[in-house]
């Protein structure tokens, strides 16, 4: 049978590829790509303990400061100042995949979800115009903080093997007359390959038909592990103007601040296995980045509430315009066994880059239905086009790079639904969410699923306390390294699932 007639396996072709192509070249220079892209963009915010507990749909909702971040006309329904503060706790847990073994790897943390400021003056009772808030608040809108570890035996390669290869496209390295292999390897490899070389992990040798490269890492039957530890947020300062207008129409503009400080360590290390031989003892690869970055964006939005039971609007988001300050640099050791001086550790030089990044735009839709004053349901949808995201540059062209952005990433959509219910000072919520996979329709990799509850108590009229759990699940995927064969990657994906559960609460104070 065709793959074109077998709807699973030709899904299945797709999503490989795709992932093979999303990854590119692994072996060059430290350089943004388009998973780079995703982390920049994807937006999953936090908020309140309200806001968390009812999926994080409140753009037709409003009274909530993390409103300014979906539809800051949402500002438009305090009647008061207010003060909040969110902390909470969050434990991520990953399960990864890779040539048949599962490994875990989890991470615990406390975080500051959300805390913000809104001041309400009144205007009229008679007049169109009733109210005027001015609001400022930081909100997270993405968590980078996990450990993830994946280790398996691979039967056909070994990392170095793709060092190998890439070798091969070097020009002048097999020149008979090239006394120092390392002044190329250097110049076009200063990371990976040139550490390899240093620390005699690949070597040149020579017989009846002149110099080859090799080394003493079997090809194959070798022990992967692969060990990724992350930290890091990416948040949003956000100040809104809103106004009320005859209780019906509400209006609000916002500028945003977007900061994104991610700083990760990944080790990957390889030792023999079983009949391995005694070549080596073991070798490593690490590397540490550093991200910082500050960026800028506007929103405006309106709600319309014709009737008691309905509230509809919608909110425009433009580009978030970020400048990028990142640190990267590798290690190599290596642990060789026949040798009169069997360690040997490489340390590179710090690669400084500085670059600009803008996301697409994002358009929501939100609506919401109530039952008197005692329940509602909510929804919000988002439209955005993951592949209009774009990387930009005074030093050098990231055009490849963003023509695969192009070509790979899709438009998609996120859905988010919450209820909330009230029994005099009680109120009950729960809500749910989708955030669709940046690759287009029927892809489930990268994508976020989260399911929340939660409860608050208004301990009198002027403070409250909103408690809220939230669960999200997230798959993905990565290769360690590429190495191929008849055109073909032979190296298997490290299939990762991540979940993640928060705690937050939530003190809410009316200032009169």
């Amino acid at each position: 049978m065709h793959c074109e007639d077998n709807p699973f396996a030709f899904y299945m072709r797709k999503t490989i590829t795709l992932l093979i192509l999303l990854l590119g070249a692994w072996i060059s220079m430290r350089g943004q790509n388009t998973d780079d892209a995703l982390l920049n963009t994807q937006t999953l915010y936090e908020g309140t303990g309200r806001s968390m507990a009812m999926g994080g749909a409140t753009g037709a909702l409003g009274g909530d400061v993390t409103a300014a971040c979906i539809n800051p006309a949402g500002l438009g329904r305090y009647r008061s100042s207010e003060l909040t503060f969110t902390t909470g706790l969050q434990y991520t847990l990953s399960s990864n995949r890779y040539y048949g073994e599962n490994h875990l790897g989890g991470k615990m943390r406390m975080t500051i979800p959300n805390f913000g400021y809104v001041i309400t003056l009144p205007c009229s009772n008679y007049k169109p115009l009733r109210f005027l808030q001015f609001g400022i608040g930081l909100t997270r809108t993405n968590d980078f903080n996990y450990r993830a570890h994946a280790e398996g035996l691979n039967p056909g390669s070994s990392m170095v093997d793709a060092y190998l290869q890439a070798i091969d496209g070097i020009e002048g390295i097999y020149d008979p007359n090239l006394s120092n292999p390392g002044d190329l390897l250097v110049d076009a490899y200063p990371y990976d390959l040139y550490p390899a070389w240093m620390t005699y992990l690949i070597d040149r040798y020579e017989d009846s038909l002149g110099f080859y490269y090799n080394s003493p890492i079997p090809q194959g039957n070798v022990r992967q592990q692969d060990v990724t530890t992350s930290k890091g947020r990416s948040e949003e300062w956000t100040m809104t103007l809103s106004a009320n207008i005859s209780e019906k129409l509400l209006l609000g503009s916002s500028l945003g601040l977007a900061h994104i400080k991610r700083i990760s360590t990944r080790t990957y290390t390889e030792t023999p296995g079983p009949d391995g031989g005694s070549a080596f003892t073991q070798w490593s690869h690490g590397e540490d980045l550093g991200d910082n970055a500050w960026g800028i964006n506007f929103k405006c939005g309106f709600l319309w509430h014709p009737v008691r039971w309905l509230r509809f609007g919608a909110a425009w988001q433009s580009r978030t315009a970020f400048s990028f300050d990142e640190e990267w640099a590798t290690q190599t050791e290596t642990d060789l066994t026949g040798q009169q001086e069997p360690y040997h550790k490489y340390l590179s030089s710090t690669l400084y880059n500085t670059y600009a990044f803008r996301t697409p735009h994002r358009f929501t839709g939100s609506l919401a239905f109530f039952t008197g004053r005692h329940g509602l349901v909510t929804a919000d949808v988002d439209y955005l086009n993951y592949g209009g995201a774009r990387f930009s540059s005074e030093e050098y062209s990231f055009a490849d790079v963003n023509d695969d952005i192009a070509s790979l990433l899709r438009p998609t959509w996120n859905f988010r639904l919450g209820t909330e219910w009230s029994l005099r000072q009680f109120f009950f919520r729960g809500g749910l969410a989708y955030y669709g996979s940046p690759f287009g329709l029927g892809y489930a990799m990268g994508s976020v699923r989260k399911l929340a509850l939660g409860i608050g108590y208004a301990t009198n009229d002027d403070t409250s306390w909103d408690f809220a759990y939230e669960l999200s699940q997230a798959p993905t995927a990565h290769t360690p390294y590429q190495y191929f064969v008849d055109g073909e990657n032979t190296v298997e994906s490290v299939v990762r699932q991540a979940w993640r559960s928060k705690l937050a609460v939530t003190l809410k104070i009316r200032i009169e």
